[in-house]
């Protein structure tokens, strides 16, 4: 296929998430029979038109020879780009493309693994999933990083199963599992714990498959439940990264239907819940690349940083070149937090992070609150005037947050008037609307420009993971010790 036959499928592409398929010409060395049409290449793309688009500047040597040996351009739309990677992994299993293996160059592709024990134990009752490189079925010796590096108990510990994949995005991979989890809780524990773990709190694990003594906590019919609902959720994970969403939320909603004759209400909304979760996953084209990064746009060889977006929206006299976003994690106010993560110029500046682990709360509760607390990392960030101020501070919360912010930069010795910004969540945990100091009405997230929404999300989201990981580093030895 030349240029200008090119440039004529690439008219016809839409521009929308997908795959692509470049098929073999006749006579081909890597052509099947003639009444047969063999895939050469098979990509997936955000959209369509964009990526084929690339094809007519190629230099590499290898896809010149692909492009000489091709025939046709097919391709297959998708609603999102969560479902072309899971379409295009399919297509390579079905069809083994030769220029999908010879263009890897050093990268592997992904497969996803979900364990299983041959003994009995929780292993067996709760398998775990993972993504390796190289999946393999024979026995291997699975080591966990602790403190000690001791492995554990055999039960615990089991060995790799069953696979789905190949995968060529392995990033968004990670992305779309951490999706699904939040939807169909699986256990992620490196080790056994005497009580329920962190993600059992924010609904990300069902809790009873990392317990040491389960009958001491729970009893044998709520943990038989459990049991379950575990299996449901790594069953329906399965069948989602295997292409069967149509199927599965046909099954789902059959069962929701039966749930309401039998007049099970709750259990029919929290099923019709995880139905329009999963129908949001796969709806939204650009979830994954939102998931990386906040968007960042270019003039000429300028970026125009979001920044700029954020001066407008507060009347600043000057672009907010350091932003820095604050979190705190704890359960109850037990082994509390804080995080304070920094953005120079739009990007996350990781050498700038830091952490501050709340006075007093690691042996009783907190009594100040998740203010007190905030209040309290605030006063100590301040203390240190060798770390530069910022231009502005973005806290999780809502008008309550943003005055103590405000008593504090007040109260300070140093007198500072820095703007700030509270961002407050919905029931579900999404953002949903900021507060800004001096405006007595909060603004809604979808009144501001995507660049300065996607930032101050990216912001707050990254502040709460550098919180949790913070926490869960104390609590994991807290429980070693």
């Amino acid at each position: 296929m030349n240029q200008i036959e090119l440039k004529k499928y690439v008219k016809k592409l839409p521009s929308r998430p997908g795959i692509y398929i470049f098929y073999a010409r006749d006579g081909s060395a890597f052509g099947g029979k003639k009444s047969q049409k063999k895939p050469l290449y098979i990509g997936k793309a955000l959209n369509l038109k964009n990526r084929v688009k690339n094809y007519l500047k190629i230099s590499d040597i290898r896809l010149r020879r692909m492009m000489s040996e091709t025939k046709k351009l097919d391709f297959i739309t998708t609603d999102s780009d969560i479902e072309a990677l899971i379409l295009e992994s399919q297509y390579i299993k079905k069809y083994n493309p030769p220029f999908n293996i010879m263009l890897r160059d050093d990268k592997q592709y992904g497969f996803v693994g979900f364990t299983h024990s041959t003994n009995s134990g929780q292993a067996k009752k709760y398998p775990k999933i993972f993504i390796t490189h190289q999946p393999r079925k024979e026995s291997r010796k699975w080591k966990v990083a602790s403190g000690k590096n001791k492995k554990l108990p055999s039960t615990f510990h089991p060995q790799p199963s069953d696979f789905i994949g190949p995968f060529t995005d392995v990033g968004a991979l990670r992305i779309t599992l951490k999706l699904l989890r939040r939807i169909f809780p699986y256990c992620t524990c490196r080790q056994l714990h005497n009580n329920f773990c962190l993600n059992y709190h924010i609904g990300k694990c069902y809790g009873i498959c990392c317990l040491k003594q389960q009958s001491r906590i729970i009893n044998s019919q709520f943990s038989i439940f459990k049991e379950k609902e575990y299996g449901k959720s790594i069953k329906t994970i399965k069948d989602v990264l295997s292409g069967k969403r149509e199927s599965l939320i046909k099954e789902f909603e059959k069962e929701m239907k039966k749930l309401a004759r039998e007049k099970k209400f709750e259990k029919a909304m929290e099923l019709q819940g995880k139905i329009n979760k999963l129908k949001r996953v796969f709806q939204n084209a650009q979830l994954i690349n939102k998931s990386r990064a906040f968007m960042i746009y270019h003039k000429g060889s300028a970026t125009l940083n979001v920044s700029e977006s954020l001066q407008k929206l507060l009347n600043l006299p000057s672009i907010p070149r350091r932003i820095e976003a604050y979190d705190i994690a704890n359960i109850q106010g037990k082994h509390a937090v804080g995080a304070m993560v920094v953005f120079e110029n739009g990007q996350s500046s990781r050498n700038e992070y830091r952490k501050f682990r709340i006075y007093g709360s690691s042996t009783s509760i907190y009594s100040g609150g998740d203010t007190g607390m905030l209040r309290e990392i605030l006063a100590r960030r301040l203390d240190h005037p060798e770390w530069s101020y910022p231009d502005l501070i973005v806290v999780d919360g809502g008008r309550q947050q943003l005055h103590v912010v405000e008593a504090i930069l007040r109260t300070t010795s140093y007198k500072l008037r820095i703007p700030i910004i509270a961002l407050t969540k919905n029931k579900r945990h999404v953002g949903e609307k900021i507060y800004i100091a001096g405006r007595k009405d909060p603004i809604p997230l979808s009144d501001l420009t995507t660049p300065v929404k996607n930032l101050l999300l990216h912001m707050n989201a990254e502040a709460h993971r550098f919180a949790i990981s913070y926490y869960r580093k104390l609590h994991r030895r807290k429980i070693i010790n």
